[in-house]
C-alpha cells in the first residue's frame, strides 16, 4: 500500500489557501476522514466499481428481484449506448453546448465501458475506446472554470473525472499499448490541472471544491500508478475535509440543504465506493450520520425538505446500504442500518420526482448532464439486504439544531402527522433568513411549507428579494428582520424538551440584528395537531411579524383563523389544515411564490399577524384534517401578554397558555405560575398535562403537579 504524509509546508499551503474573508471554516462541528492518502502497491483494472471476479454475480444480480431488473432495464436500455459520439463544440457554443457535451461523452464511454463487461458486444468495446480516445478534446482547457455559472465550471468537472475514471478501469485490460498511453496522459493531465487549481477556482470550501476534489480523487484511484496520484489523492481528501468539517454538523446534516447535499453526494459516493473498492479504506463510517439524518428527516413520503437552497428530494440510501451491513444504528434497537435505509428506499413515494424526469428530462441529483444515475444504482444495489423500519420515538431531536415532530414512522399514512422545527447554524453560501421556521406534512400533504430554493436561478432576484428572505419561511420578523445565529458556527439554544406518547415539546431560542430575542416553542398535543408558542422581547418598541405560509393551497377565512383547502396534486391528497392566531392587533393577507421542484412554482396565500411593542406574545394552533373533518371549536382569552386557548372536539377538550414570565394565571379553574402549560380534560377530569418553567399547576384547587424550583415536564395522570 503506497502512503504519503503531507509535511507541515503543504499542510500549511492548503490552510492559507483555504483560509478565507467569508467565514471561520473551523468553526462548526463538522467531521473529517483520515487525510493521509492510501494507494494499492499495484495497479489493477478493473477495481474502483468491482474486480474480475466480482463479474458473473454482478451479471446475476439483474435476475434476483424486481428493483435489480428494473435498475438493470434502465442501464441496458441508456440512450448513451447507442448514441452518435456528438461533434466537437467550438468555443462560442454555449453554455448549454458544451456543458452537455462534456456530461454526454463522459457517460458514454462510462455506460458502454460497463456494458462491455456484462455483453461482450464488440460495440460497447469501441464505442466506449472512442470516447475515452476524445477524452477532454474541444475548448475545456480554453474555458475559465471561475466564470460564474459557466459551461465548464467546476462543479461539473468532479463528475467528469469520475465517469472517465469507470471508463478507464473497465476499458484498460482491452486497450492497445498506445491506447493506453494516450488515454491515460488525456486523463492525468486533466485530473492534475483540476488538483492543483482545486483551491484557485474555489474560493472557500463549499461544494466547488468538494466535488472536483472527489472527482480527482476517484482519478487518482484509476491511474494510481501515476507518480502524481498519491500527491492527487492526498490533495482532494484535504479539500473534502475543509467541506464536510463546516458544511455537515456532526450529526449529518447538511446546512446547504438537501439539493445540495444530494448534489454532493453524486461525487462523495462514487469516491467512497471507489476508495474502498481499490485501497480497502472505508469512509462509509464517517458518513454514517448522513445517512441516519436521512431517515430521520424525511416526511411521511420519504422526501428531505426544501429547507435553504433546496427542492424537495429523496434521500438515496439504496446506494449505500450495502457497506452498512454490520453498521449499527440509534434508528433501530436491533437492525442493521443497510435495512433501514433499504426500507427508507421502499418506502418513498418516488412519483413526483419521476413526473418530473418524464417531463424536463431532469433527475433528483441536481446533475441531470453527468451523473450516471441508473449505472450507479445497478452497481451499489444489493439484493440479498433486509428491510427494517425505525423502532425508536418518531419524535427526534437533533443537537444540530432540527427537531422533527412526528407521531409514527409509517410511510404515506394519512394519520402521520410531521412537522421540522428548524435551528440550524448558517453557513455562509445556500442559506435563507429561516431561523425558527417550521414546516408541516399531514394527511400525506405538504402543509405549512417553506417557499423553498427558487424559480430558478440562484442569483436571480427571484431568490435574492424573495426566497431567501425571511418573509419566504415561516419565521417571527422583528422590524423586518428574521432572528440570526448567536455567534457564528453557534446552533440557536434548544431546550425543555418532551417527548411522551401523548404529547411532545422544544423551545428553540435565536437573537435578532438589533439585540431583540425570539423564544419559540412547539407543543404536539395529543401527537394529533401542533402547536406555537412565541415570546419576542425587545429592547424598544418594535413591530413582530409572525408569517405563516399554509401551504400551496386556497386560503379562507378571517379574523383569527383561517383554512388552507389543498386539492389532489402531485405532493398530495385534497386535505385541508385549520389555523388559528392569538395575541396579534392585525392579520394581514398576502401572496407570494413558492417551489416544491425547480421551476414548478406558484403563487400562494399567506398571513402575517403583526404587534408592537418591547414584549410580545403569539399563540398559533394548526389542527390538519382531512377534507370531510370539521375544525375543532376554539376559543381564547387574553390578559395582557398571557394568552390562553380551548381546543375542544371528537372527544378531546385541550386548555393552552403561554405567557412571558412565571405570573401566577387563572383559566376555567385551572392555575399555574407556567411559562406554557397544556391541559386536556375527559368528562371534566384532567388526564394529561405539560408545563415549561412551572412549580406548581392546579385543577379545582386540586394539586396536579408541585416543583421546589421551575421545572418543565408533561405527565399522565
Amino acid at each position: 500500500m503506497k502512503k504519503l504524509i503531507f509535511t507541515g509546508c503543504l499542510f500549511a499551503a492548503i490552510a492559507a489557501q483555504s483560509a478565507s474573508k467569508y467565514a471561520d471554516y473551523e468553526s462548526y462541528t463538522g467531521f473529517t476522514v483520515d487525510s493521509v492518502p492510501e494507494l494499492p502497491a499495484k495497479e489493477v483494472h478493473p477495481s474502483l466499481w468491482f474486480k474480475k471476479a466480482d463479474v458473473a454475480a454482478l451479471k446475476a444480480k439483474k435476475d434476483q428481484d424486481k428493483t435489480a431488473a428494473r435498475f438493470w432495464a434502465e442501464v441496458s436500455g441508456s440512450e448513451f449506448l447507442t448514441l452518435e459520439l456528438p461533434s466537437v463544440p467550438g468555443i462560442d457554443d454555449g453554455k448549454k453546448v458544451i456543458h452537455k457535451y462534456y456530461g454526454t461523452m463522459s457517460q458514454i464511454a462510462a455506460y458502454n465501458a460497463f456494458m462491455f463487461w456484462m455483453d461482450a458486444s464488440p460495440e460497447y468495446q469501441e464505442r466506449a475506446i472512442a470516447a475515452l480516445e476524445r477524452a477532454y478534446d474541444g475548448p475545456i482547457k480554453e474555458l475559465d472554470p471561475k466564470e460564474k455559472s459557466g459551461p465548464v465550471d467546476e462543479i461539473y468537472m468532479g463528475t467528469w473525472l469520475q465517469n472517465y475514471a469507470a471508463a478507464y478501469d473497465w476499458m484498460q485490460p482491452f486497450l492497445s499499448p498506445q491506447q493506453d498511453e494516450a488515454i491515460r496522459k488525456q486523463l492525468g493531465d486533466e485530473c492534475n490541472r483540476v488538483a492543483i487549481n482545486l483551491y484557485e477556482w474555489a474560493d472557500r470550501p463549499h461544494n466547488h471544491l468538494s466535488k472536483p476534489a472527489w472527482g480527482v480523487g476517484s482519478m487518482a484511484l484509476a491511474l494510481s500508478d501515476d507518480p502524481r496520484a498519491l500527491g492527487w489523492l492526498g490533495m482532494a481528501l484535504a479539500a473534502a475535509n475543509d467541506n464536510t468539517r463546516y458544511f455537515f454538523s456532526a450529526d449529518g446534516i447538511y446546512r446547504e440543504g438537501a439539493h445540495y447535499m444530494m448534489f454532493s453526494w453524486v461525487n462523495f459516493l462514487p469516491f467512497m465506493w471507489n476508495y474502498y473498492n481499490v485501497s480497502g479504506v472505508n469512509q462509509f463510517e464517517n458518513f454514517q450520520p448522513l445517512m441516519e439524518w436521512g431517515i430521520a428527516v424525511r416526511n411521511g413520503k420519504g422526501w428531505l425538505p426544501n429547507l435553504e437552497d433546496s427542492y424537495i428530494r429523496p434521500f438515496p440510501g439504496h446506494m449505500a446500504a450495502g457497506m452498512y451491513k454490520e453498521a449499527s444504528s440509534w434508528l433501530n434497537s436491533s437492525a442493521p442500518l443497510s435495512d433501514i435505509l433499504m426500507w427508507n428506499f421502499e418506502t418513498t413515494d418516488w412519483s413526483p420526482f419521476e413526473a418530473y424526469l418524464e417531463k424536463t428530462g431532469y433527475n433528483y441529483s441536481g446533475a441531470s448532464w453527468d451523473f450516471a444515475m441508473s449505472l450507479v444504482e445497478y452497481l451499489t444495489y444489493d439484493p440479498t439486504l433486509g428491510r427494517a423500519a425505525p423502532d425508536v420515538s418518531p419524535t427526534v431531536f437533533l443537537d444540530g439544531g432540527q427537531t422533527i415532530f412526528r407521531n409514527s414512522w409509517a410511510p404515506s399514512d394519512p394519520a402521520v402527522r410531521y412537522l421540522l422545527f428548524q435551528g440550524v447554524a448558517e453557513a455562509d453560501n445556500h442559506h435563507h433568513a429561516e431561523h425558527l421556521s417550521f414546516i408541516l406534512f399531514a394527511e400525506n400533504q405538504m402543509m405549512a411549507s417553506d417557499g423553498g430554493y427558487s424559480r430558478g436561478t440562484y442569483s436571480g432576484k427571484e431568490r435574492t428579494e424573495w426566497y431567501n428572505q425571511g418573509i419566504a419561511h415561516n419565521v417571527v420578523l422583528l422590524n423586518g428582520e428574521a432572528p440570526v445565529d448567536v455567534a457564528e458556527g453557534q446552533t440557536p439554544l434548544s431546550k425543555h424538551r418532551m417527548d411522551t406518547t401523548f404529547f411532545d415539546f422544544e423551545e428553540k431560542e435565536a437573537p435578532y440584528p438589533n439585540g431583540g430575542l425570539l423564544r419559540r416553542a412547539i407543543a404536539f398535543p395529543g401527537e394529533s395537531y401542533f402547536v406555537v408558542a412565541d415570546i419576542v422581547t425587545s429592547p424598544e418598541k418594535s413591530e413582530a411579524v409572525q408569517v405563516l405560509h399554509g401551504g400551496r393551497g386556497a386560503m379562507t377565512g378571517a379574523g383569527v383563523s383561517r383554512v388552507w383547502n389543498f386539492s389532489d396534486d402531485a405532493y398530495g391528497p385534497a386535505s385541508k389544515l385549520y389555523t388559528w392566531t392569538f395575541g396579534a392587533e392585525t392579520i394581514e393577507n398576502d401572496e407570494g411564490e413558492s417551489t416544491y421542484l425547480k421551476d414548478d412554482y406558484g403563487v400562494f396565500p399567506y398571513i402575517k399577524a403583526k404587534a408592537e411593542g418591547k414584549e410580545i406574545t403569539f399563540l398559533q394552533i394548526l389542527f390538519p384534517a382531512s377534507t370531510d373533518q370539521a375544525a375543532p371549536v376554539v376559543e381564547s382569552s387574553r390578559n395582557g401578554n398571557q394568552i390562553w386557548a380551548t381546543v375542544s372536539g371528537e372527544g378531546m377538550a385541550d386548555v393552552l397558555m403561554v405567557q412571558p414570565g412565571s405570573d401566577k394565571v387563572e383559566f376555567q379553574g385551572l392555575e399555574t405560575d407556567a411559562s406554557f402549560c397544556w391541559v386536556r380534560t375527559k368528562d371534566g377530569k384532567p388526564v394529561e398535562f405539560a408545563v415549561r418553567e412551572a412549580t406548581y399547576l392546579k385543577k379545582a384547587g386540586n394539586i396536579l403537579f408541585q416543583s421546589a424550583e421551575l421545572r418543565s415536564e408533561a405527565r399522565r395522570l
